[in-house]
């Protein structure tokens, strides 16, 4: 009895160890990580000018690059906080028939990029107030203010936070 505690005990604090380097916010960025925010950074730039075509161009990239671990079981639904759901977003962007599917897709991603590279030097978390729901985060490379959610209709809306 008093094995199997210290076995579950041993195995919980290895996997809530795991779970606080995961979400460590000075850990240098691994290169799984530099990938996705390089990819991201294409879509963002591509729906900031409202280039349809580039931005399911860049998400397509993104999901031939997503690692083997994000790709799942085929069927399985991934939920909005599990690694997978992004990969959805992916999907979904790269075959959008309209910017704004692509754009609401892009919410998704820019979760897990502002998770990524919040408080990261080179790379800028802004907000747009006028995104609805408060979904208006994003990361972007540059200070100056690309808004891809609304693009050049109100391209400098948003801030630096």
């Amino acid at each position: 009895m008093k094995t199997t505690r210290l076995l579950i005990l041993l195995a919980t604090s290895a996997l809530l160890g795991d779970a606080v380097r995961a979400h460590d916010k000075v850990a240098p960025l691994t290169d799984a990580q530099k990938a996705y925010l390089a990819n991201y950074e294409a879509v963002r730039a591509a729906l900031a000018a409202d280039d349809l075509a580039a931005a399911k161009k860049a998400a397509a990239v993104m999901v031939k690059a997503a690692p083997a671990e994000d790709q799942g079981k085929a069927g399985e639904k991934a939920e909005d906080n599990k690694p997978r759901a992004y990969l959805e977003a992916a999907q979904k962007l790269s075959t959008a028939g309209y910017i704004a599917a692509a754009r609401e897709a892009f919410k998704v991603l820019s979760k897990r990029a502002v998770h990524y590279a919040g408080g990261k030097d080179g790379y800028f978390v802004a907000n747009c107030p006028m995104v609805q729901g408060g979904e208006g985060d994003w990361v972007q490379t540059s200070k100056k203010i690309s808004n891809p959610y609304f693009g050049k209709a109100m391209l400098t809306c948003g801030s630096i936070k």
